[in-house]
């Protein structure tokens, strides 16, 4: 009587993936941003974008790592 472990979801694990590719051009552009708002005489207009591109980033990695997970550990299809 052995449970048979789920396999992976591999449509959700794609949509993970993306989630996380997604990610990398704001993990790129938010610091450089901030960077320029840091040397600039108006901060403000690097900063802010800079500062929503970082926290974007976080949230499309969180949303990515999350996907991925339940593609590996969800049982149930409803996805």
């Amino acid at each position: 009587m052995e449970q048979q472990q789920p396999s992976t979801d591999k449509e959700v694990l794609g949509k993970g993936i993306t989630r996380l590719m997604t990610a990398i051009p704001f993990l790129i552009a938010g610091p450089i941003l901030i960077y320029l708002g840091a040397g600039s005489d108006h901060p403000i207009i690097f900063l802010m974008p800079g500062i929503a591109f970082c926290i974007l980033a976080v949230v499309f990695i969180f949303q990515g790592i999350n996907t991925i997970l339940d593609s590996m550990f969800k049982s149930d299809k409803k996805r």
